[in-house]
């Protein structure tokens, strides 16, 4: 699945769609949550980073946190309008009461589109194209370092490698 990253500063991109929805169309860019969230000191704005979690309802649970004061355990979330079993088994993982948050979504460039390639730090469109290119001749990317054989300089690299990741390569039907 590509190489380990170690999580950092809080990351805040809005092109958010779950990891499980894998490329059955041709304009989906699979992404991966890594890291945690500390549910007790997020904005509304970092909660709208988690899957399946849009501004209202991240509106709702930080209302709900202040009515409370504070949460007490992470399944509390699921008191929250909007947050079903299902979705709270999604973002449990990346929850935490207690620790710094580091939540960062990363991007799959083996089914990344030419917006969401074109988004990252410093990508021009003739980048983003060289790399849906290269992933379409070499049926993908099996580690990112190999994004330097689409043509991407060292020092794009340096600068996106850990906003990427590299997911199976699922050819377009």
């Amino acid at each position: 699945m590509g190489r380990a990253v170690k999580p950092s500063v809080l990351f805040i991109v809005f092109l958010f769609v779950s990891l499980t929805s894998f490329a059955d169309a041709k304009d989906v860019t699979r992404r991966v949550w890594t890291g945690k969230l500390n549910i007790n000191a997020a904005s509304e704005a970092d909660f709208s980073i988690l899957p399946g979690i849009g501004d209202v309802t991240a509106h709702r649970i930080v209302k709900l946190r202040e009515e409370i004061a504070g949460f007490k355990s992470v399944s509390e979330i699921k008191r929250v309008k909007g947050v079903s079993e299902v979705l709270f088994t999604k973002i449990e993982p990346n929850l935490t009461l207690f620790d710094k948050s580091d939540l960062r979504v990363l991007i799959d460039i083996n089914s990344a589109t030419e917006d969401a390639l074109i988004k990252l730090p410093g990508m021009s469109a003739k980048e983003s194209n060289s790399i849906i290119e290269y992933r379409n001749r070499n049926e993908g990317f099996k580690k990112i370092e190999e994004i330097s054989l689409a043509g991407i300089s060292n020092k794009q690299y340096e600068e996106i490698k850990d906003l990427v990741t590299v997911l199976p390569y699922l050819p377009v039907k």
